[in-house]
């Protein structure tokens, strides 16, 4: 969806009461100024779900999850963020005006879905004709039924050139518009021909059930094997995952996904009850496809193919969605072995072992990395480190860090410290060497140092919306520690200077990133304690913030006036020093 300004989400929100929003999908019960309910994004007995009406936000003190009426509709029906705001704006009664290249490119790309849809039962109709008779011996030799043939909507491109070209034409849709599906291709002379002939055709769909592409297998082992449809309006190889169509209930069901490579590692188990799976169609992991599948579950078991290929594109995913911060685990398949020919010759029991005693990621990697490194051999040693400590970075939880470090110490015979030290080098704000360092804080973690000073000021802020312009003056967003409490303020700041609404509800409209969202809705959501005279207390804030970032200020000097007395750099040294006295003399004046 094109770009909708601001005015027009604004508004949007302004007429819809997020409180009545809810309780058309859950039950709320009054509690004081807010509404309280079991929180539908995860399991709980005690109420922590609640919904202010005066701020328009919902927060969950249990998992974190928060937000505006957006928010909400975007994590409860698994929306992306165009697909609520139309949904609301439908609600609202509000209408998005889209200018005429807008509305032509929207209608192509629902044209598209139609055509994609015909071509899908054009491919499926033949595969139960004469003309398809190989081809459906070809699948009931691989073990499909016919449930599962008709669930996938598998198919049989002929051996035509023209097969789908003129039954397409028949229908009167235009050869642009065809050739914008990728089903056929332009002739070096004149004219097109079908792309996909002679091959077993499965159609891939989006998450809505929409037809969007087509994946074609030969039905001998000649190559290629596979062919695929091009990047269309619709498609996107890096953005779409296989089978979700389908299988999105079980994967929220049973809060965890398996994940596959190829259309028949998925079509397999699927057939044999493994039924929350999905397939990548081929490639690593992309943070697209990683995000897509965070809003249905964090838990992945990842099972790609044994093979260098395989292996290969498992480690490249494996920091992708430690980053994305999913829980992770991998199942090691024998070589020779895929998920498809595994569940056909071992059974589905045995798949589901494997599935069940899938290996933590540092596991996993460790385990590879062991087998291809002699972890005894010193230089090797710190090959396997240096593999391994890029991921234990990425880690937000810094207990997890903590654990890792332990164990690749264990593992490797060398000191904790050690690594320590190697990790801070992979990644700034990486280990410390201390649990609980606020830096690499889980947003679930946030609530236990939710009023430091800089939560706190941010707090009064987002109830006082007026001291805004009182404290702009006084401080500096590069003053905070914290960088999402920073780029909050700092938003504040240009909002308040362009006049713009800088309540809660509005404010979350402005930041992507879930612990910006989930941050701001706490702090909104948390009751404050009784405070007589909010100025004094922002003061004290300040006071506090500029305090702390001055003696952070003099850590760095003292720690550049040793290296530059080291390398005995007396220049250096004098400008570091007046430096240093400056920021003393500064302390004891605001101080």
């Amino acid at each position: 969806m094109a770009f909708v300004p601001e005015n027009t989400l604004n508004e949007i929100l302004s007429r819809i009461d997020i409180v009545e929003l809810i309780s058309e999908y859950l039950p709320l019960k009054r509690a004081g100024r807010g509404y309280t309910a079991l929180c539908p994004f995860h399991h709980e007995k005690t109420p922590s779900f609640i919904v202010s009406q005066q701020k328009q936000i919902f927060h969950c003190f249990g998992c974190q999850a928060g937000g505006n009426a957006f928010g909400f509709v975007m994590k409860y029906d698994r929306l992306e963020f165009p697909e609520a705001v139309l949904a609301l704006a439908k609600r609202a009664g509000v209408i998005i005006h889209h200018d005429e290249r807008q509305i032509q490119n929207q209608s192509i790309v629902q044209e598209l879905y139609k055509i994609n849809e015909i071509a899908a039962n054009f491919y499926f109709n033949l595969l139960h004709s004469p003309a398809g008779k190989a081809a459906l011996n070809y699948l009931k030799k691989r073990g499909m039924t016919q449930e599962t043939i008709r669930a996938f909507k598998l198919g049989y491109a002929p051996d035509k050139w023209d097969g789908l070209l003129n039954y397409l034409r028949s229908k009167n849709i235009p050869l642009s518009l065809i050739e914008k599906a990728g089903l056929i291709i332009a002739k070096d002379n004149q004219g097109y021909y079908d792309r996909f002939r002679q091959r077993v055709i499965v159609p891939i769909s989006d998450a809505r059930n929409r037809v969007i592409a087509f994946g074609a297998r030969v039905l001998d082992n000649s190559l290629p094997k596979y062919i695929n449809s091009p990047e269309t309006a619709v498609y996107s190889k890096s953005k779409a995952l296989f089978g979700l169509s389908l299988s999105k209930e079980a994967i929220i069901n049973q809060d965890c996904a398996v994940i596959v490579e190829g259309y028949f590692d998925l079509i397999a188990p699927f057939q044999s009850g493994i039924t929350n799976i999905a397939a990548s169609c081929g490639t690593a992991l992309t943070t697209e496809q990683a995000r897509l599948l965070k809003r249905y579950s964090r838990n992945i078991v990842m099972i790609y193919d044994a093979d260098d290929a395989g292996q290969s594109a498992t480690m490249r995913s494996l920091e992708l969605l430690v980053e994305e911060d999913m829980n992770v685990k991998v199942v090691r398949l024998e070589k020779g072995y895929d998920p498809d020919t595994c569940i056909r010759h071992s059974g589905a029991r045995e798949f589901r072992d494997l599935i069940q005693g899938a290996k933590d990621t540092v596991d996993y990697m460790l385990d590879t990395l062991k087998a291809k490194y002699d972890p005894k051999d010193i230089s090797q040693k710190a090959m396997i480190a240096a593999s391994v400590l890029p991921l234990v970075a990425k880690f937000k939880n810094e207990v997890l860090k903590s654990e890792y470090l332990k164990k690749l110490s264990q593992e490797l015979g060398v000191s904790e410290s050690s690594l320590a030290a190697e990790l801070k080098k992979t990644k700034k704000t990486g280990y410390t060497g201390k649990q609980g360092n606020s830096a690499g804080l889980e947003p679930a973690n946030r609530q236990a140092k939710s009023f430091c000073a800089e939560s706190m000021l941010v707090k009064i802020l987002l109830e006082e919306n007026e001291l805004i312009e009182h404290l702009r003056e006084k401080i500096l967003p590069r003053d905070f520690k914290d960088n999402c409490l920073s780029r909050i303020l700092a938003r504040m700041f240009e909002l308040s200077y362009e006049k713009e609404n800088i309540e809660p509800q509005a404010l979350l409209n402005h930041f992507s990133e879930t612990e910006v969202s989930q941050t701001i809705c706490e702090l909104a959501a948390s009751e404050m304690p009784k405070i007589t005279d909010k100025l004094k207390l922002l003061n004290d804030c300040v006071n506090k913030i500029k305090d702390t970032s001055r003696k952070s200020k003099q850590q760095e000097l003292c720690e550049q006036i040793r290296l530059a007395q080291h390398s005995k750099d007396e220049n250096r040294i004098y400008e570091l020093l007046n430096e240093f006295q400056f920021l003393t003399k500064k302390g004891g004046l605001t101080g």
